[in-house]
């Protein structure tokens, strides 16, 4: 049980942490990302089997974890955005709805087939975004509406791509995210480059504790689906909710962020829609 409460917490940790250091400059938070994933590149080769051969690598292949070399390193500066646009509960909340995306492009994608069930599960979550993305008009709205729509979207598209890159079989699934971690270092460094960034010693060790993070966000969840092979039921369920509920507790409580009804209904109604899609996912229901 201790494999899954270590990714949950480093989950929640990842969200805290960017939130918790306030990165204004765009140069400092492509250094702090392009050092947290050369961070997770080392982590990979020490604790992967990283296999490869020529013949692995089809065109298709390669498309694909081309967009997740850029949307990864990409989606970093939406999500520090929205942190400090949206706050920690709402940009966690709408970062586990983007479940949403892959379930329904699986439809059209991978020959699924519509159910009641699916179709109340994908109502439901829009019902959810919707009382969430709800607040008074200012300024700063609109704005918040855009970034957690990217976290969103982003995510759902990243979700889809890596669902896509595990039907593929060509090369495994750990290998694969290796190759993946590569490629978004290259990405981060062009960003830092084009944004003429200099490296900061601060964010030389920020970036190693970051991708320490995140590595071990993955690398834990992995091992539980392994660990609980015969229920990941507890798997899917224990992260989505945790970090929904986690991340809406440190926003209160730490951040000082306002739950309003709407938003306390909105979470509501995204742990239902994903003990839905849990359910569905695994032929429950």
């Amino acid at each position: 049980m201790y494999v899954l409460l270590i990714s949950l917490f480093s989950s929640l940790c990842v969200g805290f942490y960017i939130k918790h250091l306030k990165i204004t400059s765009e140069k400092n938070l492509f250094a702090f990302v392009l050092v947290n994933y050369l961070t997770a590149i080392v982590l990979s080769f020490s604790f992967f089997e990283v296999s490869y051969s020529y013949s692995s690598f089809s065109p298709n292949f390669l498309l694909l974890l081309l967009l997740l070399g850029i949307l990864m390193p990409s989606i970093f500066l939406i999500l520090n955005k929205s942190l400090k646009h949206s706050g920690l509960a709402r940009t966690d909340i709408f970062q586990r709805m983007s479940l949403i995306i892959p379930v329904t492009l699986s439809f059209q994608l991978f020959g699924e087939e519509m159910s009641l069930a699916k179709l109340t599960a994908i109502l439901i979550s829009f019902v959810s975004i919707a009382l969430l993305l709800y607040k008074k008009s200012t300024n700063n709205g609109k704005y918040s509406v855009f970034y957690l729509m990217s976290i969103f979207f982003g995510y759902g598209i990243i979700d889809t791509l890596f669902k896509m890159i595990a039907v593929h079989k060509s090369l495994n699934y750990t290998s694969a995210l290796t190759f993946i971690f590569i490629i978004c270092a290259l990405v981060s460094f062009i960003y830092f480059w084009l944004v003429k960034g200099s490296f900061d010693v601060k964010f030389l060790y920020l970036g190693i504790v970051l991708g320490i993070l995140n590595f071990s966000n993955i690398y834990f969840y992995m091992k539980a689906h392994k660990l609980f092979s015969e229920s990941p039921t507890l798997v899917f369920i224990t992260m989505n909710l945790g970090v929904i509920i986690g991340g809406s507790l440190i926003g209160k409580y730490y951040f000082r962020e306002r739950l309003t009804k709407n938003v306390l209904l909105g979470i509501f109604l995204a742990m239902i829609s994903i003990i839905l899609l849990a359910l569905i996912q695994l032929k429950i229901i």
